[in-house]
């Protein structure tokens, strides 16, 4: 084999994805087993039962061996594997466990009323029938380890042993074993028979052994205690919906993904002269950029930039060290070209628009006249904003994308202007997550110590008055700027027109969080492009879910860190398209 044949298909290290991006595109089945190994799975899940009634005869080592090769293949969450499983053989401790059996099975029988005699007429276990018991067992393990998924949904442990007990029955159906669960006894008894340690759940007794039975159906459907019900009955689409449910609301168009773009990127990253992977977060870049975009990020992106400009009744009480009249300035400058955004803009030859959309000033001259109303109402007295005004904020600012949209740009570069809006956004990130004012709220545009604790208590105030978590919609009545509600605006219309948005730092991140809270599809539009010096935008990028392409530790809003991701975005977009395949160097002599 020649050099360039092998760089044709890049050679696959053992214990790894052999197959490429133009297999799986040719052949998206192709992992589908045959067709009769395809019916032997579904027919042992169908004929899986739950068996009571066993031979005497031994269960192979073999055998056995096998089966519990199945449990521990089991899927669980973080490979954490917590199955513990212990196979029972002693006939005594097993008739010692059909005893905790027997004992349940009486004190249960009066919870069904008239149909005890019923229930005390089924056989429930067949302990001692069947030559081998298996206790399994979850060991959540140390409480201080970390493991991945578990954070959230802390009981995965136990669904994963779940998931090990049917690998182990449908593999024992397979073998013609019969599986028999027993949960008539209480788990600190079998801990005490078994000796099993206190951190440890008993999860499940299983009777294994050669079934004396072959049952068609369910023995409880035989008995006719219950009845399957019919698959649909237990089905619901998008969400939960019970019969008496009206029917949904239709609300506005919902941002749409396109995944097929997305995967279409994806293939070309796996087919590129280079490691799989190796690209690291730019190919998590590339393929988002496209599931928004239609199309991979392009070489040379030309950016949207939208800076809402706003100011705050609160300031008054020295939640900033700059008043209004700073705010205008500083808008006025922007909209000149001589600020960091307006020198960005103009290096980039990207589309600038500055708007006024609750200056406590009037609109300077070159900056978009949007007002709604002369800066918010004091958060800490009362709402910021009425309803009325939080939806001529939010329409302004989907307004300006989708003007920002008709000038064929890439994408949408959001930032902000406002002196005091760092306190503003602390308040709306506590009133959308139920954070403490303590982590959410940093020194904004430089407050000393005594300054910093002036504004957390304010903020602090603030959210005792209004309350939190909130809805979206009233976090930011109640608590938002009119630059941040026209920001929010414009991230739920960019996103329902396919423009990837490109936020820039803490405030232009808790409007965006907003708006994915209004319109959860809108945090899939979403690119971070920093990490601001802020403390509450870490919790911001969290619950987005988001990763920042750069790190500067910069808190100059302004949409600047956004505008300064870009050649970062182009050159993921450069090398997407730029790069030879394994086949192209293959035949260019190109490596």
């Amino acid at each position: 084999m020649t050099a360039r044949d092998r760089l044709r298909r890049p050679p696959t290290p053992p214990g790894f994805d052999p197959s490429r991006a133009a297999e799986r595109a040719a052949d998206p089945r192709g992992w589908r087993f045959p067709g009769d190994d395809l019916e032997a799975v579904y027919r042992v899940i169908a004929e899986r039962r739950d068996i009571r009634r066993f031979r005497p005869d031994q269960v192979p080592d073999s055998v056995l061996r096998r089966v519990l090769e199945a449990a521990h293949r089991a899927p669980s969450v973080g490979l954490m594997q917590p199955w513990r499983i212990i196979v029972v053989r002693e006939l005594g401790r097993r008739v010692s466990v059909r005893s905790l059996a027997q004992r349940e099975r009486m004190r249960q029988a009066d919870r069904f009323d008239e149909r005890a005699r019923q229930f005390l007429d089924q056989k429930v276990e067949g302990i001692v029938e069947a030559p081998l018991g298996l206790c399994v067992c979850c060991d959540p393990g140390d409480p201080d380890m970390e493991v991945l998924g578990r954070g959230t949904i802390p009981q995965t442990d136990v669904y994963s042993t779940a998931c090990a007990i049917e690998n182990l029955w449908l593999a024992a159906r397979a073998e013609g074993l019969g599986v028999g669960w027993v949960s008539f006894y209480r788990p600190d008894d079998m801990r005490a028979l078994l000796g099993i340690p206190t951190r440890v759940e008993p999860i499940a007794y299983l009777c294994l052994g050669w079934p004396d039975e072959r049952p068609v159906r369910p023995g409880l459907e035989s008995a006719g205690w219950a009845s399957r019900t019919p698959v649909d009955d237990v089905v619901m689409q998008e969400r939960w919906t019970d019969p008496a449910d009206a029917a949904p609301e239709q609300g506005a168009p919902r941002p749409q993904l396109n995944r097929e773009a997305a995967i279409v990127a994806r293939d070309r990253l796996d087919q590129l002269v280079k490691p799989a992977g190796s690209l690291g977060a730019l190919e998590a870049l590339i393929e988002r950029w496209a599931a928004i975009a239609g199309k991979p990020p392009p070489s040379s992106p030309r950016a949207g930039v939208l800076v809402c400009a706003g100011d705050h009744g609160h300031v008054i009480r020295g939640t900033s060290l700059y008043g209004p009249e700073v705010s205008e300035q500083v808008a006025a400058a922007a909209a000149r070209g001589e600020t960091a955004v307006g020198v960005l803009a103009k290096h980039g030859g990207h589309e600038l628009i500055v708007a006024d959309i609750g200056l406590a000033a009037a609109t300077p001259d070159g900056v978009r006249a949007m007002k709604v109303r002369p800066g918010t109402a004091d958060m800490v007295e009362g709402p910021a904003l009425s309803e009325a005004e939080l939806d001529q904020a939010l329409a302004a600012g989907a307004a300006l994308a989708e003007e920002l949209a008709g000038r064929d740009v890439d994408c949408l570069v959001l930032g902000e202007i406002g002196m005091g809006n760092t306190a503003s956004t602390s308040a709306l990130v506590c009133a959308l997550t139920g954070c403490s004012p303590s982590v959410s709220v940093g020194r904004g545009t430089g407050l000393d110590a005594a300054g910093l604790e002036r504004k957390r208590a304010l903020v602090a105030e603030t959210v005792a008055r209004h309350g939190s978590p909130l809805e979206p919609r009233a976090a930011l009545a109640a608590v938002g700027g009119l630059e941040l509600a026209a920001l929010a605006g414009a991230a739920l219309a960019a996103a329902r027109l396919g423009l990837p948005v490109v936020l820039d730092g803490y405030a232009t991140g808790a409007a965006a969080l907003a708006a994915a809270r209004i319109e959860p599809a809108v945090g899939e539009a979403l690119i971070a492009s920093h990490r601001s010096a802020e403390p509450g935008h870490e919790i911001v990028l969290s619950e987005l879910g988001l990763e920042p392409l750069l790190d500067l530790r910069m808190r100059l809003g302004e949409a600047s860190g956004g505008l300064l991701a870009l050649p970062i975005v182009a050159a993921a977009g450069a090398l997407h398209s730029g790069m030879a395949t394994f086949e192209e160097a293959g035949v260019e002599r190109r490596v």
